[in-house]
């Protein structure tokens, strides 16, 4: 038996094992899925909204938090503007003393937030990127969590405004599938991102151990290691909404992506003492090392199948060349059909039931007539540009040596 015969059995056992598993996680926990703590206290909260040049969207943002479910005397606004150049600081004017405002110089998201932070004296803080909307229950669902002392960090359902072009129609299905995966990874205490449209943080936490860091591409990533790494929990709540701004373009979903996974990369070389360790729980010995298989796989697919694809193409030349025709035959032989052909089968038919999981969970109807363009993108085209933007990213980290600005 060749390699890559071997690779694929063991790409076979993988995907087995980790549908397998998240299914056995998903139905023993039903009851979970979409039912949070009850409020057991009225908590107050500060919510924090770093812009910079978000003169578009900041004004809806800040008046769909002002319409949200909570008592108006137990959270409160402030709005940090980043140096902008455009008009959001006059649009944030705009809403007088309902919110607070800090007017800075342009530093960046993290010290933005930092600089926020000194001033929050509620008991949790959350943090709401400027292009994106809360729905009204967005701290109802989720403030209940911290009953529970050991809880640091709850995290809400990310969804897309819109899905117009190809590129937004195969992140909406991403995204969905992320509602599912995010749940699915609290129940197994495994949530090492805690995304900065929405997530619901303990402030005690954030200042005792130096708030949000200022040397990664992703702070929320970061701040979602540290709190596993002093054995805290993150929780999450799939009935709180935020509604969330995505790259239009693949040039800025590539920018996005590619930061995301250095960000990724740098964090995991941070926190690698927690890679197999057996204190670190499930994130350590069992979620990092998996995730690392499945980038390894998606990448190899990428290799092989753009490989096969070229050798294909390059026969079928040699056949034109050679004969003045290509015959077409379109049987396949049973000696013909490769584990390649039974792990695409496999791939897909795991992804159908993974999918139809996450609509439930995401609370959205199948509507295959409306979304059939969304989930034929997603198994068709979002594995590959997955792994290419891992690809680049590794190929970026290297030529730079680690040193490169964003």
């Amino acid at each position: 038996m060749i390699f890559i015969d071997l690779l694929y059995i063991f790409f076979f056992s993988v995907m087995i094992f980790s549908a397998v598993l998240w299914g056995i996680v998903y139905y023993a926990n039903l009851d979970k899925i979409k039912k949070d703590p009850p409020v057991d206290r009225t908590r107050r909260v500060t919510i924090l909204v770093p812009a910079y040049n978000e003169e578009d969207c900041v004004g809806e943002t800040i008046q769909r938090l002002l319409d949200i479910d909570y008592p108006d005397d137990a959270y409160n606004i402030i709005a940090i503007n980043d140096g902008s150049e455009d008009g959001t600081l006059e649009i944030l004017k705009g809403f007088g003393d309902q919110i607070e405002i800090i007017d800075k110089k342009n530093t960046g998201k993290a010290d933005s937030m930092n600089v926020a932070l000194k001033r929050v004296d509620t008991e949790l803080v959350a943090s709401m990127d400027a292009d994106s909307y809360p729905n009204e229950d967005f701290l109802k669902n989720m403030v209940g969590y911290f009953k529970d002392e050991g809880v640091s960090g709850v995290t809400p359902a990310l969804k897309l405004m819109r899905d117009e072009n190809l590129v937004e129609k195969i992140q909406w299905t991403e995204y969905i599938y992320q509602i599912f995966l995010r749940k699915i990874f609290a129940l197994f205490d495994v949530q090492y991102v805690l995304p900065g449209p929405g997530s619901v943080y303990r402030t005690d936490f954030l200042k005792e151990t130096g708030g949000w860091s200022e040397d990664t591409h992703t702070e929320d990533m970061e701040v979602a290691f540290r709190m596993m790494s002093e054995k805290k929990k993150i929780e999450n709540t799939t009935n709180s909404v935020v509604w969330t701004d995505p790259p239009s373009t693949f040039r800025d979903l590539f920018k996005q992506r590619t930061r995301w996974y250095r960000g990724y990369v740098e964090n995991f070389v941070k926190y690698r003492g927690m890679f197999m360790d057996r204190e670190s729980g499930n994130l350590g010995v069992f979620f990092l090392p998996l995730n690392a298989i499945w980038i390894f796989m998606l990448v190899f697919l990428l290799t092989h199948v753009t490989y096969n694809l070229l050798l294909m193409g390059y026969q079928a030349v040699q056949t034109y060349m050679l004969l003045g025709y290509y015959p077409i035959d379109l049987t396949l032989t049973l000696q013909e059909i490769h584990l390649f052909h039974l792990f695409i089968c496999f791939f897909v038919l795991v992804g159908l039931g993974m999918i139809f999981l996450s609509l439930f969970s995401a609370g959205e109807k199948i509507n295959i007539k409306k979304r059939w363009l969304n989930y034929l993108t997603f198994f068709t085209i979002y594995p590959y540009m997955f792994a290419m933007f891992w690809v680049a990213t590794f190929f970026e980290i290297a030529r730079t040596r680690g040193k490169i600005k964003w």
